[in-house]
């Protein structure tokens, strides 16, 4: 613990502007020197993101930029939204960067207000045009704040042996106030957030809720001298803050879940912004490991989906990669080869057709099977009926694969649904060894999107509304 009653902040003058490349510990280190400053254990060093994403190369030329059909669309929203209000409009070069650096659109006004890849909620991505420097360039957000305000840390302690804290910070606005403060995107060597409870108040309570979020502000306590214009401090060295040195932090600890947040959007928005931006992923995926305990968490609320006479006929099988999907693939692939050359195909329609989905069968980080358990359905004295029971049957299955769909929606995953199985259902039973009574309906490739599938055309709703009466 480092102990004080008197914090001072003081700025770090005459950094010289930074290029790709440059060493950020060095230049701190030297100006630290050349201002006649003193670094000692636990001091603090808050660095403007906008030197690191400088050294980092993380510049784009706006000019060099083509702006797809959704940024042309949010550009003419966005334009028809501010005409006349004396609001600056975003030209699309630059809404298009802004979704190439987001996980999410939550918002669009004047601004866009995005989920950036980090988890961040802010404007723009972080995007900043100001202090960037000659030209129609922008500077974006580091990958990750942390690992560079890691590496910056113990640069320094291999330098001088000091023990400090380094915390790199952008300025955010807020909702529901006007003006940006300084906020830690990045941080080594303190703990995010102080945690009060369990303490006691002036009048002997017990704290029950009190968590300070003190890297933030740290940050804004920086940000007094850093400025946003042009003062030319972008390094700030902080002073007699009392706090334990923590190892192996992350920024990730201050972001507050989607499900705990109440501000980001109502269930209206929600619900339409989920459903309207689901798309069937039949892309490659990231080699990434899909954890199965997530997976079971998404089975977990497809089991909320409707089923006819509350039957939840669903049953799930998971398939890693390895010999059994390779061999469940092959043996149904061979059997599209009989099919179609029973149709009289030619060999090349055969071959486009098998090789249209073998790849993403056998190379999703998981293939998740949906059965529907017939020994869960009524039965009937008549065909008819259990003709219409099985049909009942399927249609919860359908359910219960869209609701899983957006589950992994909800998770940072993205799926494709298939009904591959339903041309080879003896197959399928065989090679899984399924109970007789399990009818494969679907398959679901699951894993991390390396890329954003194209949007869909959907029909106009006069094409499918049919008759009103």
């Amino acid at each position: 613990m480092h102990n004080s009653k008197k914090i001072e902040i003081i700025g770090i003058e005459n950094i010289p502007l930074i290029k790709e490349g440059d060493d950020i510990s060095n230049i701190i280190l030297d100006n630290i020197e050349r201002n006649e400053l003193r670094l000692d254990n636990g001091d603090i060093i808050v660095i403007a993101q906008i030197i690191i994403s400088k050294s980092l190369g993380d510049i784009r030329d706006l000019n060099l930029i083509n702006p797809s059909k959704d940024a042309l669309r949010i550009y003419q929203k966005i334009k028809e939204k501010t005409e006349g209000e004396d609001l600056p409009i975003k030209e699309p070069e630059l809404i298009q960067a802004i979704l190439d650096e987001s996980k999410k659109l939550i918002k669009s006004s004047h601004i866009l207000i995005t989920e950036t890849k980090h988890g961040f909620i802010c404007a723009n991505a972080g995007i900043d045009k100001s202090n960037v420097g000659e030209g129609n360039v922008i500077s974006l957000l580091p990958a990750d704040p942390d690992k560079e305000a890691d590496k910056i840390r113990k640069a320094i302690k291999q330098k001088t042996n000091k023990d400090i804290t380094v915390i790199i910070s952008d300025s955010f606005g807020r909702p529901f106030r006007v003006g940006s403060v300084g906020v830690a995107i990045g941080v080594s060597g303190i703990a995010p957030l102080l945690d009060k409870r369990g303490a006691t108040d002036l009048f002997k309570k017990e704290l029950k809720t009190t968590i300070i979020g003190q890297i933030d502000n740290l940050a804004s306590a920086a940000q007094l001298l850093m400025g946003e214009s042009d003062e030319g401090i972008p390094a700030v060295l902080i002073k007699g803050y009392s706090y334990n040195t923590v190892e192996n932090v992350s920024i990730n600890s201050i972001l507050r879940e989607p499900i705990k947040d109440l501000f980001r959007s109502n269930k209206e928005d929600l619900i339409k912004e989920v459903l309207k931006n689901r798309r069937s992923y039949k892309l490659p995926f990231q080699e990434r490991i899909v954890n199965i305990e997530t997976i079971k968490k998404c089975i977990k609320i497809s089991r909320w989906a409707p089923s006819a006479h509350n039957g939840q006929f669903w049953r799930y099988i998971i398939l890693k990669r390895g010999e059994v999907r390779k061999n469940l693939i092959d043996k149904m692939n061979d059997k599209m080869r009989e099919d179609l050359q029973r149709d009289n195909r030619s060999q090349q329609f055969i071959e486009k057709n098998i090789n249209k989905t073998r790849e993403s069968f056998l190379k999703a980080p998981l293939l998740v099977l949906l059965c529907l358990d017939k020994s869960d359905l009524q039965e009937y004295s008549d065909a008819e009926r259990s003709r219409n029971e099985y049909l009942l049957g399927i249609q919860s299955i359908s359910t219960c694969a869209t609701y899983f769909l957006l589950s992994l929606e909800s998770k940072g995953l993205a799926g494709s649904w298939y009904c591959a199985p339903l041309f080879a259902r003896k197959e399928v039973r065989e090679v899984l060894n399924l109970p007789r009574d399990f009818d494969p309906i679907a398959f679901i490739t699951v894993g991390y999107p390396k890329k954003e599938p194209k949007t869909p055309k959907r029909k106009k709703l006069d094409d499918i509304i049919f008759k009103i009466e």
